[in-house]
């Protein structure tokens, strides 16, 4: 062979070594499709539904303050729904920037006193002033730490300007404010003077002069049965993890674990419950309500949390923990502890501004099937039984409402939801007056 015919082999070797190894480095490679999904994963909502903070951040209960009469929307919600959203339009003036502290004299005076006719909103915690203002338009902010649990609206005859009194109840602390617009004080009033069209209600002292509002009458309300739906496990998990890809999921017999190796996410169908856990720290610069209750709806919105209607019912700023509880018909739904079928909250608890701790209902509520009317004993009764209760402290009574209480069935499908007495503790601890009735010194009857 000559040299010629040597070199030329040469040549050919080398350039099938260099294709070889090039063909290598490119078959190796990530494809672009992998290294997009894996960097830029975009989830996947549970829900399409979002909600503004004025439809998850609702008033309780709205009453109708006279001389002598009180009157409540327990049975019609229309009302304060329609008084909330028109709220949401007014613009608001507080020339003082600052809160009075009152006696409690006072402030039953404020709400009751001198003859004057008033509305009230009630809410189930106290909200801060700057989520309020961030829902509305506002001339001016003010002072942040300022929470109130009810909202005051004078009965103005004739005015252009509407008076809106934001009241901390329990530190007595109350916030003036005008809006003017004649438009206000006229949907005031004329909501006002439909106030007959409702339940009477009347005033219960608890002994440490705090007042809660029953009703006169009994009071009929709809019980419902509903088919329920179960929310796919996979929904959570291509909803919450980052990277979806690289979670696994270990099944057994009473639930579904899902894990990316930091996060974990147990579906617990039984007991039709979800808990979402990412550690995290504990912040040890824990943020304000107002910033917590802004991440609570923003994270729900992000995910399509919002699976039945939900209100805010609970902030714990020491724990960073904010609660939102189903309702129905603006009434609130609580679970039954006699026949439970699943949780009535969504419960979120954040560290290092990410969430920590998620749980929440695995179900959502469908069309109800049936329904048919309860009556409810009157609130004079449920006075009657909490004084003959030598075991209650009634001075540790927060509050008295009437809430859904949310049963299972024979069939896993559906659920009752069925109206009752509830009783909120100070340290929040929630019972049903038969609950209450069935402890010695007590009545045997917590329906009429």
């Amino acid at each position: 062979m000559n040299k010629e015919s040597i070199k030329s082999a040469g040549l050919i070797a080398l350039i099938v070594i260099s294709l070889f190894f090039t063909w290598n480095i490119w078959s190796l490679q990530p494809s672009y499709d992998n290294f997009q999904n894996n960097g830029f994963y975009e989830s996947v909502p549970i829900s399409e539904g979002t909600r503004d903070f004025y439809e998850v951040i609702k008033p309780q209960q709205l009453f109708f303050h006279g001389a002598e009469n009180h009157y409540s929307t327990i049975t019609d919600t229309n009302s304060m729904q329609s008084l909330w959203k028109e709220m949401q339009d007014w613009e608001y003036s507080n020339e003082r920037n600052q809160s009075t502290t009152y006696t409690k004299e006072k402030l039953q005076s404020l709400i009751h006193g001198n003859g004057e006719a008033k509305l009230e909103l009630r809410f189930y915690d106290e909200i801060p002033m700057a989520t309020f203002q961030s829902m509305v338009d506002w001339d001016k902010d003010i002072n942040q730490t300022i929470e109130f649990d009810r909202i005051l609206l004078n009965v103005e005859k004739d005015s252009e300007v509407q008076k809106v009194y934001f009241v901390s109840y329990d530190k007595m602390k109350v916030v003036e404010t005008t809006v003017n617009q004649s438009e206000a004080s006229l949907f005031v009033g004329e909501l006002y003077n439909k106030r007959e069209e409702f339940q009477p209600y009347f005033s219960f002292q608890t002994g440490q002069g705090n007042e809660i509002m029953l009703p006169e009458n009994q009071v009929e309300l709809e019980s419902y049965q509903y088919f329920t739906e179960e929310i796919e496990g996979e929904k959570f998990k291509d909803a919450l993890f980052v990277n979806p890809q690289i979670v696994k999921q270990d099944v057994s017999i009473s639930k579904n674990r899902y894990t990316d190796g930091i996060r974990e996410l147990t579906i617990f169908p039984t007991t039709h419950m979800v808990k979402y856990v990412n550690p995290t720290l504990k912040d040890t610069n824990p943020v304000g309500a107002n910033f917590l209750i802004e991440q609570s709806i923003k994270f729900l919105n992000d995910h399509g949390g919002w699976t039945d209607n939900y209100v805010l019912f609970d902030i714990q700023e020491s724990d960073q923990e904010v609660k939102f509880i189903m309702s129905i018909q603006s009434i609130p739904v609580i679970n039954s502890m006699e026949n439970q079928y699943g949780p009535t909250m969504i419960s979120q608890r954040w560290g290092q501004n990410e969430i920590a701790i998620y749980e929440r209902p695995l179900y959502e509520l469908m069309t109800p099937l049936s329904s048919n009317t309860v009556t409810l004993m009157s609130g004079r009764k449920v006075e009657e039984i909490i004084n003959k209760n030598q075991q209650l402290d009634k001075t540790q009574i927060n509050n008295i409402f009437i809430a859904y209480e949310l049963g299972g069935s024979d069939s896993q499908q559906t659920v009752k939801v069925t109206p009752v007495w509830c009783i909120e503790m100070m340290d929040g601890t929630l019972m049903k007056m038969t609950e209450v009735v069935e402890q010695p010194g007590g009545d045997e009857n917590g329906l009429e």
